[in-house]
């Protein structure tokens, strides 16, 4: 007695895919969803680093603004003491100071910087040899970031502005403004600093051994007037470093900009992915004629329509 178990022919057939190309048209769809997942994740990503960019050139625009500031109110310094020592010259009479310093090679310096021969005035970035005798200044940058600086001091239009923004590398504005701030400080601090403590000693010492008003006042002039001239040559050297900072605001901007665009060309690339997930599972429903599929098509096609919904709601003009 045979144990095969008869055929019946009119048993329902298997729904499982017989073929190589039906098993991967049944796992089209999950495999789309899960690549539209992943495009999805990237393009988060990517518009998370567009924010920290622009939160940079958030930063940096502050920076620029305090040097912009610094260097206005030493301007405003600077012409205060242009009045005092205008009103102290006319208390004067026309008399002239006298300083007696000692050895140090600091007072010989104040003596000079009293007598109108300081401190140096300072030279812009990119000025040429002429201008730069008997000054000083910040360290030139390379030819590419000085175009950048020219193109925001011209103020071209900031499309030009931001593409030549683009090329500059962000380790070579750093390092420009990272001189330009060790370089400000060495200037103000180390080598004028001395100079005008020296300077206000001797001015002291002469008001306190001459009893003359007229020559207190000359003597106090003096003074007011190297206050006026650091303080101008300060404000320079504070607007050149306010420029470089709008330089890395820039950059920084078209580095966001650069990834703004990347996390676009993903959440596309994911609604691409999630249109082949929703026809596939459409095909697969009709082929089966299953419900389950026809509900997961339903639930991709809203996910498609709230997705085209944003990319067109940024397309669209108002």
């Amino acid at each position: 007695m045979s144990d095969a178990t008869p055929t019946n022919p009119d048993a329902p057939k298997s729904d499982e895919p017989k073929g190589f190309l039906e098993k991967i048209g049944a796992a089209l769809p999950i495999g789309l969803t899960a690549l539209a997942t992943v495009f999805a994740g990237m393009s988060t990503g990517a518009l998370q680093q567009a924010m920290y960019w622009k939160s940079q050139a958030a930063q940096d625009q502050s920076k620029a603004t305090n040097q912009w500031t610094l260097a206005g109110f030493k301007v405003d310094r600077a012409l205060v003491m242009q009045t005092a020592a205008v009103q102290l010259s006319v208390s004067a009479s026309g008399r002239a100071p006298e300083f007696t310093p000692d050895s140090s090679p600091d007072q010989k310096a104040a003596v000079e910087w009293l007598e109108g021969k300081g401190p140096p005035e300072v030279y812009r970035r990119g000025a040429d040899a002429k201008r730069r005798e008997g000054r000083v200044g910040l360290p030139d940058v390379s030819a590419p970031l000085q175009e950048l600086l020219d193109m925001i001091r011209k103020r071209a239009p900031e499309e030009d502005v931001a593409r030549k923004a683009a090329r500059i590398p962000k380790a070579e504005i750093n390092k420009a403004i990272n001189d330009a701030e060790a370089e400000n400080e060495k200037i103000t601090e180390g080598d004028w600093t001395p100079k005008v403590d020296a300077a206000r000693k001797l001015v002291a010492d002469s008001r306190k051994k001459d009893a003359d008003p007229a020559k207190s006042a000359a003597a106090q002039a003096s003074l007011f007037e190297l206050e006026r001239r650091r303080y101008r040559s300060e404000a320079t050297l504070n607007q050149e470093v306010a420029a470089l900072y709008e330089a890395r605001v820039r950059t920084s901007s078209a580095e966001s900009d650069k990834h703004r665009s990347k996390s676009e060309i993903l959440f596309i690339a994911m609604l691409v992915a999630q249109i082949g997930g929703v026809v596939s599972s459409l095909a697969l429903a009709r082929k089966n004629k299953s419900a389950l599929w026809l509900f997961a098509s339903m639930v991709g096609l809203a996910a498609l329509g709230v997705g085209l919904y944003g990319v067109l709601s940024t397309l669209l003009p108002n």
